[in-house]
């Protein structure tokens, strides 16, 4: 049962099938449009539409060679895109009634070539870029229900004219389409001028969070700088008092030397200077010690002295970059905001 099913379903959808599907292609019809120029290649397998074009061929394309797909009914597509073909070739294909698809794309045709479309029922897919079609043009393919794609760049089609036409046709998408565009473009406008805005907010919220840091920076540079100053002098005082020790253990030393040197100095003088040398002494090492003590502070607060100033010079040039930014961003902004204003107005009027 199931089987008989199955072989009904199969024997219905055929008996659905265009006879044209089934068919095999027009050999004379494919030799002919070769010798005229063209490439004709069958869709498919045991399918009699044709895919013709011309947009490749080494020959010239003209008026008359069209005559030779006239009242071709197997051809689903025509490629005529950058030919010599012009209005009066057009006529050749009021009868392509399997006509889907039509590339007439920087041709000579102009609005009363389009007048020979008009009857094509089965017209799809139609590319007239770089034409000189006008509205007057396009208001005739109105008669093309089964329009379904139609490509106008560069040519002379304006927005009234895709919208009368959209109109009449409400499924027809029409490239590029203007209205839908502007309103794209204004979208995008005030989009991108939120977006700017949103910036600069953002930037001016740096900046203050900056400038704090900053401000933090200072301090702590000036607090390190005078920890740095204040180590320093006590470095310098300790090493006065070395150079002041060694001028007095200097001076002990040539007391000693001169009473020595001189017979007749008593016993007790040279015992006494003796002892204020050996004083001079401790009182020398004591000092340097003491000097050699302040040394690595005064290193270690040096050293955070300039961390702390290159800290600042580093939160200082952020500071400035994020001024720059929000001075381009600022700009920027109105600008895009300029912008986005005058694509409102010119919509409404």
């Amino acid at each position: 049962m199931k089987s008989l099913l199955t072989a009904f379903c199969f024997l219905a959808l055929s008996s659905m099938l265009p006879a044209q599907e089934a068919a095999e292609p027009d050999q004379a019809l494919i030799q002919a449009i070769q010798e005229a120029g063209g490439q004709a290649i069958p869709l498919a397998k045991g399918d009699a539409r044709l895919s013709v074009a011309f947009h490749l061929s080494d020959k010239e394309i003209t008026d008359d060679t069209l005559a030779v797909v006239a009242n071709a009914a197997s051809i689903h597509s025509l490629n005529l895109r950058g030919t010599a073909v012009t209005d009066a070739g057009l006529a050749h294909l009021t009868g392509l009634s399997g006509l889907s698809r039509l590339h007439l794309e920087k041709t000579a045709v102009t609005d009363a070539g389009v007048a020979h479309l008009t009857g094509l029922g089965s017209l799809e897919y139609l590319n007239v870029y770089g034409t000189k079609l006008t509205d007057a043009g396009l208001a005739q393919l109105a008669a093309v229900k089964s329009l379904k794609r139609l490509f106008v760049w560069q040519t002379e089609v304006t927005e009234a004219g895709e919208e009368s036409l959209k109109k009449e046709l409400p499924e027809l998408q029409i490239v590029p389409d203007f209205r839908r565009d502007r309103e794209r473009e204004i979208v995008d406008a005030g989009r991108a001028a939120e977006d700017a805005a949103k910036l600069v907010e953002e930037l001016a919220a740096m900046i203050e969070t900056q400038t704090k840091t900053v401000a933090d920076a200072t301090t702590a540079n000036a607090a390190a700088a005078k920890v740095a100053e204040d180590t320093q002098k006590s470095v310098a005082s300790a090493n006065a008092v070395v150079e002041a020790a060694n001028a007095a253990k200097a001076a002990a030393d040539k007391a000693v030397a001169e009473l020595k040197g001189n017979d007749k100095s008593p016993a007790e003088a040279v015992t006494a200077a003796e002892a204020a040398a050996a004083a001079a002494v401790k009182n020398t090492e004591a000092a340097t010690a003491a000097a050699e003590a302040l040394k690595k502070p005064a290193e270690d607060t040096k050293a955070a002295a300039d961390a702390a100033k290159k800290k600042l010079d580093e939160e200082t040039a952020t500071l400035n970059d994020h001024k720059k930014k929000s001075e381009e961003a600022i700009k920027k902004a109105a600008e895009l905001k300029t912008k986005a204003d005058e694509l409102k107005a010119a919509a409404a009027k």
